[in-house]
């Protein structure tokens, strides 16, 4: 079945400027409270990067986690469908001109679930235009 890789996270890289906006960023958290500096633990530059770092890289995974749950809810949704529609919506799949994205494929699910419209229709009309077009030329 055709679908577009998720992309994978590429490592934190700690650059001059990003050290030079977490000291800007800590300063200006140490200037929020002027009175007693010394009862609030502050962060150094390179800890605010590191755990900015660990985020990120936590966020890009629950993403990745995401998308292949929703990956996993299309294949269940199209395998609950009769065999016919099925095959429709495989076929279909494979030629449309959609991104290779699950929710696109959950779209033509809900849009075959709903009588929108009827994949075997669709494929049935495109084999009719090959054809015709394949006679004229």
């Amino acid at each position: 079945m055709r679908f577009t890789r998720y992309p994978r996270w590429e490592p934190y890289e700690v650059t001059p400027r990003k050290l030079a906006a977490a000291r800007r960023a800590i300063q200006k958290q140490k200037d929020r409270y002027p009175l007693f500096p010394e009862l609030i633990k502050h962060q150094t530059p390179e800890e605010r990067l590191a755990s900015i770092a660990v985020e990120r890289e936590a966020w890009w995974q629950r993403m990745r986690d995401r998308h292949a749950n929703v990956w996993r809810k299309a294949h269940q949704n199209l395998n609950s469908l009769p065999p016919g529609p099925r095959a429709a919506i495989k076929r279909y799949w494979e030629i449309c001109g959609r991104p290779g994205d699950p929710v696109y494929l959950l779209t033509i699910i809900h849009e075959h679930r709903d009588r929108k419209v009827c994949y075997w229709h669709v494929m049935a009309e495109l084999r009719r235009l090959r054809l015709r077009f394949q006679k004229s030329s």
